[in-house]
């Protein structure tokens, strides 16, 4: 409440940011943290000698920013980011979204329980300390062994300091151990898995036409062949899918919201109940011990029509629909099509009551779901074809081409045609609703039952009924939704505020080993998201990735050609196009662990990149290659022709032009049979790091050593 002990003015407190003792301060209504004079001017922009006591209704701030964990010093960005933890943690268990979770968020931001404090508004009593600070006197005796007191240097808290090095040192010592700066390697993050960036609806990837098809290396850029862009399956990390509730958090038995550890989650729908209720909603289990892959009885009814179901008020519904089609009347199939179609309107009757029916009522508005256009291209829902028949708008569609389909069929009657496109739009609905939401999620198994219980009323009231021509048509398109969401990914996706702005530098992910881009951001601030919404997901990376360092390392990966972050180089599509970058050079000996490596001397076989000419590996002998090969060969994404033995590498791959990826193998002897010409200027650029001053007479002799 806001009165007049709410907040005080209080003196000679520590600041809860500063830590030090301050003439005047405000003490918050919990009475346990307190601001300084210059802090509440900064943080919360009054000061002290404005606040009246005397006056309640002019109380300038009524919480105490530490316990709403709205302080942005360090300890409190640290118990936020703790806290955060847990409630992700109980969302997991709990299978719920954030604002739906049921945790004590009050008891771990304001620490009262672990304090042992009393009510709000009571004086705070702290525990006992168990060791007491040493009172230091400042005087010219020793301390503790030759450790003069005028150089003992206190802490704010009033302990002698007296670790090793500065107190800046430690800090950073203690930073380090926290924030490891250490880059190792990890597999790549499939390229479909990186997040599109959004502004509304549109796609702010800065990619020119050419830019995923080309070839980028320091030399310059050109269009690749086809295949090139194919990588080993076993360079990626496992996928890690988008996270969602596989359940709603109310009883479906009694229609009441509750605490989720209260209910009980049914393993194949989205329904949940209450213990208590399933025995009242038919089930027969023994409800103290189910199965962890327990289904309820209601799935087993989405699956046949009960007879509470079968009966259909079919003489007034088949009015309004021999009514809405009276222009069909001369048609064959207009006596027997109006009854199915009456039956349909009142099927859809049916699955507007059913569970979760007031999902598929009325179009899905894109001004609350922006990207649900970009997935879904033909939106339909119940009460559009609920609609469409009572007006006999089906007539008009179909005559004018709109949302209509050709159907090349003498054998159908125009009233089947209508027929075949109000079972597609029912099916239509299912698949939007399938091909939109991640496979597993509640909204997803939403579609799963009114799916699997329109299925049911079309078995019994509908298909026996229709001729060969409907049935035909209609599994074709029931088979073209399939494909159609077996082919779709959903992705990641944030959105951007600002639109295309021309001071903004694209940042392309660049992957080195086919030296080609597999995804582009506008700006380094989104690139930024994008590799947190990556490290968020799951995926590993060669850094330790968090939200106060992966600006710096972003930087430092766009600066250093050795640092990678989820397998890829983070390079300026600028650099790229103006062939303005390095790649990491590879050694010749580079390759699998089980053959081994040659003396540069005796290499007498490269493999090597077809278009950019990488060399990746040397061979002292035609059988290390053909070994190399083998194993190559049968990794490859692309079919490989030819019977696979030592005779087809040769005549088709040494001394022929074929590749398996891009990847080819040449002999590179000259007239002495050596590979003097090829590995010179690597040797040359070798000794020259080594020994960059020595004289000429010594070359010969420094270089024999050092090759040793």
């Amino acid at each position: 409440n806001k009165n007049e002990e709410a907040i005080s003015v209080v003196k000679n407190e520590n600041c809860h940011i500063c830590h030090i003792r301050r003439n005047c301060g405000i003490m918050f209504h919990c009475r346990k943290h307190n601001f300084c004079d210059n802090h509440c001017a900064v943080r919360l922009g009054f000061r002290v000698n404005e606040y009246d006591p005397t006056n309640p209704k002019n109380i300038p701030v009524d919480y105490c920013p530490v316990c709403c964990l709205s302080c942005i010093c360090a300890k409190c960005t640290r118990r936020l980011d703790k806290v955060s933890a847990e409630m992700k943690i109980c969302c997991e268990v709990q299978n719920c979204e954030p604002e739906n979770v049921v945790m004590d968020v009050f008891e771990k931001c304001s620490g009262y329980k672990k304090l042992g404090l009393g009510t709000l508004g009571t004086t705070p009593t702290y525990p006992p300390s168990k060791k007491q600070a040493p009172k230091i006197e400042r005087s010219d005796t020793s301390v503790s062994g030759n450790v003069n007191s005028k150089n003992l240097k206190t802490s704010r808290y009033g302990t002698p300091d007296v670790g090793g090095g500065k107190p800046s040192e430690r800090r950073a010592s203690k930073k380090r151990k926290l924030d490891p700066d250490i880059w190792g390697r990890v597999k790549k993050v499939r390229p479909t898995e990186f997040p599109k960036e959004l502004h509304g609806s549109h796609d702010m990837d800065p990619s020119e036409p050419d830019d995923y098809i080309k070839v980028f290396t320091p030399e310059g850029s050109f269009i690749a062949e086809s295949g090139r862009n194919t990588v080993n399956e076993e360079s990626y990390q496992k996928v890690i899918t988008i996270k969602s509730p596989r359940n709603f958090n109310h009883c479906f038995a009694c229609i009441t919201d509750d605490n989720a550890e209260n209910l009980v989650f049914c393993s194949k729908c989205p329904r949940a109940f209450h213990r208590r209720c399933l025995n009242a909603d038919g089930c027969s289990d023994d409800v103290t011990n189910l199965p962890h892959n327990w289904e309820c009885q209601r799935c087993h009814r989405d699956k046949q029509v009960l007879p509470t179901e079968e009966s259909l008020d079919q003489l007034t519904v088949l009015s309004v629909i021999e009514k809405a089609f009276s222009n069909m009347e001369k048609d064959s199939y207009f006596k027997f099509g109006t009854i199915l179609l009456s039956n349909i309107y009142q099927i859809l009757n049916q699955l507007k009551k059913h569970d979760h029916g007031i999902l598929f009522l009325s179009p899905v508005d894109p001004r609350e779901v922006k990207d649900y256009l970009d997935v879904v291209s033909r939106p339909m829902d119940y009460g559009t074809i609920s609609s469409k028949l009572e007006m006999g708008s089906y007539v008009n569609d179909i005559a004018e081409g709109v949302n209509a389909v050709e159907l090349d069929d003498d054998y159908m009657t125009a009233m089947e045609k209508i027929l075949f496109h109000v079972l597609r739009d029912i099916e239509q609905v299912y698949h939007n609703c399938l091909l939109y939401n991640q496979k597993g999620c509640n909204y997803y198994r939403c579609g799963e039952v009114h799916l699997a219980k329109w299925r049911a009323f079309y078995k019994k009231f509908v298909e026996d009924r229709t001729g060969e021509s409907v049935k035909i048509h209609l599994n074709d398109f029931r088979k073209s939704c399939k494909l159609e969401r077996q082919n779709s990914n959903r992705v990641r996706h944030f959105q951007v505020l600002g639109g295309d702005h021309p001071n903004r530098k694209a940042v392309a992910v660049y992957d080195p080993d086919i030296k080609m881009i597999v995804k582009q951001y506008s700006s380094k601030t989104s690139a930024i998201t994008a590799a947190m919404i990556l490290k968020n997901a799951g995926y590993e990376c060669e850094v330790q990735l968090t939200e106060r360092n992966v600006k710096e390392k972003l930087k430092i990966a766009l600066e250093d050609d050795s640092k990678m972050i989820f397998g890829y180089r983070w390079i300026f599509t600028d650099d790229l196009r103006s062939a303005n970058f390095k790649l990491k050079e590879k050694s010749l000996a580079f390759g699998n662990d089980s053959l081994t490596s040659p003396a540069a001397d005796n290499i007498v076989i490269l493999r090597e990149d077809k278009l950019s000419g990488a060399r990746f590996r040397g061979f002292e002998s035609e059988q290390s290659a053909f070994e190399d090969w083998s194993t190559t060969r049968a990794a490859a994404i692309n079919s490989v022709s030819g019977i696979g033995d030592k005779s087809d590498f040769v005549n088709n791959f040494l001394d022929g032009n074929q590749s398996i990826d891009g990847v080819v193998w040449r002999r590179v002897q000259t007239n002495s049979g050596r590979y003097d010409d090829v590995i010179a200027d690597q040797k040359e650029k070798l000794f020259s790091r080594v020994c960059p001053k020595t004289e000429d007479s010594q070359k010969k002799t420094t270089y024999e050593e050092m090759l040793r």
